[in-house]
This record gives structure tokens, sequence and C-alpha cells, in this order.
């Protein structure tokens, strides 16, 4: 999960660039509001980049701290993608792709706190 977590902070620090190449794709998500705008992106995406890398650091490290973190974007996640889902409803996405994406979030940001959780004993 730390790689991954690495991977989506580098995907935050370079919103920027993703929204200057292709505006339609690129842009951060926050709280189901698209950021457009390379400098909004550009304030916001690092931002972003830098809680993912902090989180990527605790979990690596087995830190207790890391839990409070990790329900909070449990919570986040599902709040951010239906607010998001509910507000731009432009754009095909068939009930097929929206299921999928759903489950790989949710498996990312639910069982991260949910592991973290059964294995708190490990953390310290």
């Amino acid at each position: 999960m730390t790689v991954l977590f690495v991977v989506l902070a580098l995907s935050d620090f370079t919103k920027a660039l993703q929204f200057a190449h292709n505006p339609a794709v690129g842009g951060l998500v926050v709280f189901g509001h698209k950021f457009y705008g390379v400098a909004n992106n550009l304030v916001l995406g690092p931002l972003f980049g830098i809680v993912f890398l902090i989180y990527a650091h605790g979990i690596w490290n087995l830190r207790a701290w890391v839990i409070p973190l990790s329900i909070v974007y449990a919570f986040y996640v599902p709040y951010n993608l239906v607010l998001f889902w509910y507000t731009h409803l432009e754009g095909d996405r068939s009930i097929g792709f929206i299921v999928i994406y759903l489950a790989i979030a949710l498996t990312g940001s639910i069982g991260t706190a949910i592991y973290l959780a059964y294995h708190r004993e490990r953390l310290s």
C-alpha cells in the first residue's frame, strides 16, 4: 500500500502538468469539486501530494499516528467520489466503470484503514 500511496502522491504533484496537457482529464478533485486551471492545481496538487507522502511514510514505518489519518481518508474517498459523480454528470461513465472504480478506490482507502486498525499492536 505504501508504494501505491507514493504513486498517488506523485500523481498529485503533477496535477498541474496533467491539466495543462489535457484539461478534460486532468485536475484535482477535492470534496467533489474539480479544480480547473494550472494555478489551482499547482497549489493544491503538491499539498495533497505531501499528505500522501506523510501517509505512506507512516504506513511504511508502522507508526501509530497513521491510524487517524487512515480513518479520515477512508471516509473522504467515498464522500469525494459520490460528490464528484453527483455534481459532474457530463461524460460517458458506464455503471461497470463506476463499480470497478469504486471497488479499487474503496479497497485502497478503507482496506488500508481496516488493515492498520486490525494490526495496531504492530504499530509504534
